[in-house]
């Protein structure tokens, strides 16, 4: 038994533990969607190695459902409920919030992929460590965009359906086959350019940067421009906000604390000042909004 895959394991499990007890004090339709979240994060990874089989997860996870390890459902259950929980307490409007929780997913991501799979939690088919961002192609990042839209896309408009019907919450626990087909649907055009600007293993890393570009956009307007309101949907307890915020930190300092302990750094040193930033970003989006939080925009339009 590998120690470092327990300590995740059982990390994540608390962590889900925790924010599955929250989600259900707010009422049961938080928990469907954290519940929702963790089916998709399962959909995803033992769909993705079936269709496309780009990656693999090492054999030494404790805990699978076939080729998925439960841990990793978990954790982007954790991750996208997390950055929704954020979203709604910085106030932005329905018609942003999905943009903005896929920018604030993909800061996780971008810090953490690059060190995973240096310690062999997965690995890429095919794709050296010198392609792509440091050795993860740039479809996964592109495509991590999308997922979370997706999600949050589909969950947020069956909170509005809702209100009106509390009596279907159990949509939500449909809501990733739809999800999961607008994800493959996005993937369908960065599939047919990729070949024609950038054929290499990992490449289309100018395809995800203006894509992410788009998407910072979009995300800066819904945070900071005028067009802002009250936070969307059911009220944030602090709570759940600074919840969201210690698993977000959690993540970064287990992925941080690999990157030293196992001298990542010292060979990598690019992507340790990556790591460090993507955690010092946290900061002023934790004052931020926590600000937001206690002192919402006066507008009470919702979309």
């Amino acid at each position: 038994m590998n120690p470092l895959y327990l300590v995740i394991e059982l990390g994540a499990a608390a962590f889900f533990g925790v924010a599955a007890w929250l989600a259900f004090r707010r009422g049961r339709l938080p928990f469907l969607e954290l519940v929702s979240a963790a089916t998709f994060g399962l959909l995803l990874e033992e769909g993705d190695q079936l269709i496309f089989e780009t990656y693999h997860y090492s054999p030494d996870f404790i805990l699978a459902i076939d080729r998925a390890p439960v841990v990793i459902g978990l954790t982007w259950a954790l991750i996208i409920a997390g950055s929704m929980r954020i979203t709604d307490a910085l106030g932005v409007r329905r018609r942003y919030a999905p943009v903005v929780d896929s920018v604030l997913a993909i800061l996780l991501d971008l810090a953490l992929d690059a060190v995973a799979i240096r310690l062999g939690l997965w690995t890429w088919r095919g794709v050296p460590l010198t392609d792509g961002w440091f050795g993860v192609p740039a479809g996964n990042f592109y495509s991590w965009l999308f997922v979370t839209l997706g999600f949050s896309l589909v969950t947020r408009y069956l909170r509005d359906v809702l209100r009106e019907r509390p009596a279907l919450d159990w949509l939500q626990l449909l809501v990733p086959i739809p999800a999961f087909v607008l994800l493959i649907t996005s993937i369908v055009p960065f599939a047919a350019v990729k070949p024609l600007v950038d054929p290499s293993p990992g490449g289309g890393m100018l395809l995800f940067a203006l894509t992410f570009a788009a998407f910072l956009a979009v995300a800066a307007w819904g945070v900071f421009g005028t067009d802002r309101g009250r936070p969307n949907g059911d009220a944030v307890a602090i709570v759940d906000l600074r919840a969201a915020f210690v698993t977000r930190l959690a993540i970064h300092l287990v992925f941080l604390g690999a990157l030293l302990a196992f001298g990542i750094a010292t060979q990598e040193p690019m992507i340790l000042v990556v790591a460090l930033v993507l955690l010092a970003a946290e900061v002023p989006l934790a004052w931020l909004t926590e600000r937001r939080h206690h002192s919402p925009a006066p507008s009470t339009r919702t979309v």
